[in-house]
């Protein structure tokens, strides 16, 4: 994932600039995988709601979650360390986007739907970014928000506190949203908000067949493998893309389009991403950190991508903001290899399967194809967005 946005290119790390990842809060045991220097405890926090008292804050909450969610987004932005389960002792140091940058969690998403999803009120995350916005402007902190959720209509109060941050000079990075051509989800759809669709490398289905893979078709060596530096590359033919094998890049069927009133605004690696991760949809957190990790996917993971990138940004020139950011990024996004080919296979493996439902197909192989509406500006290159930053 770090390949193809071209971050090996980048000589920056992120250090003096600040990312608020409200979301879950951290796995418990989140001292394995990150250096407690890296995550401002401090000012780690929990906004939760409650029909009595409304919006009340329980600070240590913010490390006792029971999905990786908002863990395995952090992972992405400052990296982790991933212990093998054969031998824990031998922990490889993992590089994110932005290695130097300092994680603040905030807790605001609490419950769980019938898929192990993380669900929150608009009033909880509206707090979350008013709590953010003002530890940035009390200690003059260069800031980013990651917002890797959303709704399905837009909420008055998140927009408000949206727009304050914005003011107080706070980035606001936020997910498009899985819901594919439903349209957009909400932050992210607004226009004032730099938003994340979800892209994949065509390499990671191409290999051997194995039955014990995640997906038949996937080739399990793929993350091993190198992203060609030309993102138009010719991709081999397959099953999934047909005799053209595209391009380097493709769009997920699941990434949130762009309707009218709304504004997408750039696409990033989301499928998939590995990192330190757990979901109650697989049964109860395992006290060994060594088996909490995994392969995730979603905008929720291509929003990171862009919040680390705009992190790099702000560590080179720190006089940008929200519109500056939004700008550079869109014009340094690279639409050609993310527009050919428009279309792929969807097969029916158990994953696909619990999608499926969701959305009411039954389990089956589909065309998913995708047009201008999916892509934003096109696909994120943080290279050249931050060497014209």
């Amino acid at each position: 994932n770090l390949d193809m946005i071209d971050i090996e290119n980048i000589l920056g790390d992120g250090e003096g600039v600040y990312v608020a990842v409200i979301d879950c809060g951290f796995l418990p045991h989140w001292r394995s995988f990150f250096p407690e220097e890296k995550i401002v405890t401090e000012w780690a926090t929990a906004f939760y709601w409650d029909e009595h008292y409304r919006t009340i804050e329980v600070p240590a909450y913010y490390e006792y979650a029971l999905s990786g969610h908002g863990t395995h987004v952090s992972s992405t932005i400052i990296g982790f360390n991933y212990l093998p389960s054969w031998n824990a002792k031998a922990v490889q140091v993992l590089d994110g986007v932005a290695p130097k940058a300092k994680i603040i969690p905030i807790k605001a998403l609490w419950w769980f739907d019938e898929y192990g999803t993380s669900v929150a009120t608009w009033d909880c995350i509206a707090t979350a970014i008013e709590y953010a916005t003002s530890l940035a402007k009390t200690h003059n902190l260069k800031m980013v928000i990651n917002l890797s959720l959303g709704g399905g209509s837009p909420a008055r109060g998140i927009e408000n506190a949206i727009d304050k941050a914005i003011r107080a000079g706070v980035i606001v990075v936020a997910a498009a949203g899985n819901a594919g051509t439903v349209g957009m989800d909400w932050p992210g759809a607004y226009p004032q908000v730099i938003s994340a669709g979800m892209a994949g490398w065509t390499g990671e289905w191409f290999g051997g067949i194995d039955p014990i893979t995640y997906n038949p078709l996937w080739d399990e060596e793929w993350h091993r493998n190198d992203v060609p530096e030309d993102l138009m590359t010719p991709a081999p033919a397959s099953a999934l893309f047909g005799f053209r094998g595209g391009t380097q890049v493709y769009m997920d069927w699941l990434s949130g389009r762009e309707l009218p009133g709304q504004d997408l605004d750039v696409a990033a690696p989301g499928s998939w991403v590995y990192g330190p991760y757990w979901t109650p949809f697989w049964g109860p957190l395992p006290a060994d950190p060594s088996q909490c990790y995994g392969w995730v996917g979603g905008t929720s993971m291509a929003t990171p991508h862009v919040a680390g990138t705009a992190a790099l940004m702000l560590e080179k020139n720190p006089s940008l903001n929200q519109y500056d950011i939004e700008a550079i990024l869109e014009s340094t996004a690279d639409l050609g290899p993310i527009t050919y080919p428009n279309g792929y296979w969807l097969d029916p493996n158990p994953y696909m399967a619990i999608f499926a439902l969701h959305w009411g197909y039954p389990p089956g192989w589909y065309y998913a194809s995708w047009a201008d509406d999916a892509v934003g500006e096109g696909f994120l290159d943080a290279d050249e967005a931050v060497a014209t930053a």
